[in-house]
């Protein structure tokens, strides 16, 4: 019984010392601003691009911005995959989407396009910031 007592103290104790280390690391500040994203209404065969810049206080490691949609092919659609940068302390990252299909038998009548900013400090921390433009496209 002193064996079990014993090692459950030990445990705690060592969850909460854990607990501590964790806590005690300061959680860098992240700021994304976006620059400039999507229009309400894109006719077919128009294209823009979502810009937005990240600045952190401390150095990260890498920052991806990805697209992504509810209806992928459809509505609209990124010109390319997605654009990434690699470590410092900001960065500008763009997409360029295209209105490829009307988006008026889609739920709702528009499309909903994701920006996806991640990104990647030292220790495994990420921060993550999410676009999302409603677009129609008659």
């Amino acid at each position: 019984m002193k064996k079990i007592v014993a090692t459950l103290g030990l445990i705690f104790v060592m969850l909460l010392g854990n607990g501590l280390l964790i806590a005690a690391a300061p959680v860098p500040v992240t700021e994304f601003t976006l620059v400039s994203g999507l229009p309400v209404t894109m006719d077919v065969g128009e294209m823009y691009t979502v810009v937005v810049s990240v600045d952190s206080d401390v150095p990260f490691s890498s920052v991806h911005a990805n697209p992504s949609f509810q209806f992928p092919g459809k509505g609209v659609v990124a010109v390319q995959g997605g654009d990434r940068a690699g470590s410092g302390t900001s960065a500008t990252l763009e997409i360029t989407y295209k209105a490829k299909s009307d988006t008026s038998q889609m739920p709702g009548g528009y499309a909903p396009v994701y920006f996806v900013v991640g990104v990647r400090y030292g220790g495994g921390y990420v921060a993550v910031k999410e676009y999302l433009f409603n677009v129609t496209v008659p």
